[in-house]
């Protein structure tokens, strides 16, 4: 296990903490300003979510301690942090109300054990491989899920943003509220809120890589202080209770365990597939891989550290993860200083951050999560194929509408059955004299040459192996400038599989290999045109894997 510099980033051999390999001392400011800024948002989010779950306020800060720690040693994201969750939230008060029997004390170690169930599944899950789940999740499954997060958060913060109250949870009745009580709406509020909203979209289009939040909320705080009664309607975060985490076992017996455990594999399916889904998204849009399996495991471990320090189920945060990806952040340094920020406010920092208003939070919070709404990807989906924009928008509604993991799960069953029923109006046919394995590498027609084979149909549940058989035919084969896949056999293929082989010639392009595609037929041909991919991936010139000479 040794760690060096090479000059261009650092080498990092450990088994933990392996969004450092490559790290670059330049990311660092980054890194902890977007720990930071996470620390910010969570402050507010966290203790609303303890309550949520019927747990003090507090609560919500110490699981936002050792939990961001635990994930970033074991998780694979390089960006994701995790945080309470509304969803798992109000499943652990839905579990634990009716065993704790309205005793405080028992809710709360009944809150913890769930945790340690939740985390004892979660490693379980990722340490028997379970994670091939993620593969399910087809890339309209990604957009309208992002998309659908984003309104649901958007429509969590516009109170705090406005400067009223309400009453509903869903999201849809919530809308409806605020709609109603507009007139209630504290103009002062509004205008801090929105002035930060303003800062934060100026500030990302003018200068992206500045920490835009971070200008806007301290703008904001230095303008409640300053200016005072002026400002009286603007609600600030008020006093936080100092003090570090306890870490201990919660007090349980075998009944309890017995009565939690299924509620407890509820919250642990929910928690993974919101996690799975929110480290492929992130990881897409900056451009590196995940391993689901490590992500369980990570959540795993949070969820363990969260039971024995105080805190509740933790999940995947796409609002503070959002938070890192804009401020730049490149690696889970973001969700270590977070931690080690968050026991510097809860020892000696809670006085300074009284001033801090909510609205100005809630703006961040929402300039955040309106990047993931992908309007042009949605156009794309439209064009390339209408069916998977469908998938898409039904995505979004399901997770507004309903909850974020029956969205999940209504985009997977739709993919699913598009796939099906185009496997039933497919004609199947080989050419002659083909193999009958459906992806192989070939021996190369001539030096400086490789070639792989796909075939079959190519869509969201192995676009995975597509991508991995390219990369292992580069590897095998050192020297090569011309990479060519050999697509003769490949008899469908959708946008997840287009992106794939657009991400795939970017990889390969930056190592000095061509990638290029032989033998489409007019129907995969299409597919790519209306996808954009030929901007990325042109399929032309057409070559014969069995020599250079144009197909």
């Amino acid at each position: 296990m040794k760690r060096t510099l090479d000059g261009v980033g650092l080498r990092w051999d450990l088994p933990v903490l392996r969004s450092l390999d490559g790290y670059r001392w330049a990311w660092l400011p980054r890194d902890l300003t977007a720990g930071v800024l996470v620390v910010a948002v969570a402050i507010p989010l966290s203790m609303g979510m303890a309550e949520v779950a019927g747990m003090p306020p507090i609560v919500g800060l110490y699981s936002c301690v050792l939990p961001l720690a635990a994930y970033a040693l074991f998780g694979s994201s390089r960006q994701l942090i995790v945080a309470l969750d509304a969803s798992t939230a109000a499943m652990v008060a839905l579990a634990v109300a009716p065993v704790a029997g309205g005793d405080p004390i028992r809710y709360a170690a009944l809150a913890g054990l769930v945790a340690l169930l939740v985390g004892l599944i979660l490693v379980l899950a990722g340490t028997f491989r379970l994670g091939f789940v993620a593969h399910l999740l087809s890339r309209p499954v990604l957009i309208g899920y992002q998309a659908g997060l984003a309104l649901v958060v958007v429509v969590s913060q516009l109170p705090r943003l406005l400067g009223i109250a309400v009453e509903e949870d869903a999201t849809f009745p919530r809308a409806f509220e605020i709609a109603g009580r507009l007139d209630e709406s504290s103009l002062q509020t509004f205008a801090v809120g929105a002035t930060c909203l303003a800062v934060v979209a100026f500030v990302a289009v003018w200068k992206p890589g500045l920490p835009a939040a971070l200008f806007a909320i301290v703008g904001a705080t230095l303008l409640v202080e300053l200016v005072g009664p002026a400002l009286a309607d603007v609600d600030v975060l008020g006093e936080l209770p100092a003090g570090l985490p306890p870490l201990r076992i919660p007090a349980f017996g075998a009944a309890d365990v017995t009565a939690l455990l299924p509620i407890s594999a509820a919250i642990a399916v929910l928690a993974a597939a919101d996690t799975i889904v929110s480290s492929r998204a992130f990881a897409r849009r900056g451009g590196y891989e995940v391993d689901a399996n490590r992500d369980l495991i990570g959540l795993g471990a949070a969820n363990l550290a969260s039971g024995l320090s105080g805190g509740i189920t933790t999940s995947a945060s796409a609002a503070r993860t959002a938070v890192v990806e804009m401020v730049g952040g490149r690696s889970q340094l973001a969700s270590v200083s977070a931690a080690a920020v968050m026991v510097a406010v809860l020892l000696f920092l809670t006085r300074p951050l009284e001033k801090v208003p909510a609205a100005a939070l809630a703006a961040v919070v929402i300039g955040a999560v309106l990047r993931l709404i992908e309007v042009g990807s949605l156009r794309r989906l439209w064009r390339t194929r209408r069916i998977e924009f469908v998938i898409a928008i039904a995505t979004t509604l399901a997770a507004v509408a309903i909850g974020l993991l029956e969205g999940i799960v209504t985009g997977v069953a739709l993919s699913v059955g598009d796939s099906l029923v185009r496997a039933a109006r497919r004609r199947l046919s080989r050419a002659p004299g083909r193999g009958t394995r459906a992806e192989e590498a070939r021996p190369a027609p001539a030096p400086g040459i490789a070639v792989y084979r796909a075939g079959g149909p190519v869509i969201f549940a192995n676009a995975h192996r597509l991508r991995d058989g390219v990369r292992r035919a580069a590897a095998g084969a050192p020297g090569a400038r011309r990479l060519i896949v050999d697509a003769s056999d490949v008899v469908d293929i959708d946008a997840t599989a287009a992106e794939t082989l657009a991400d795939l010639r970017d990889d390969l392009a930056a190592r000095g290999i061509e990638l290029v595609l032989s033998g489409l037929n007019p129907q995969v041909r299409g597919v790519l045109d209306r996808a954009d991919v030929p901007d990325r991936l042109p399929p032309a010139p057409v070559v014969d894997p069995a020599g250079s000479r144009p197909a």
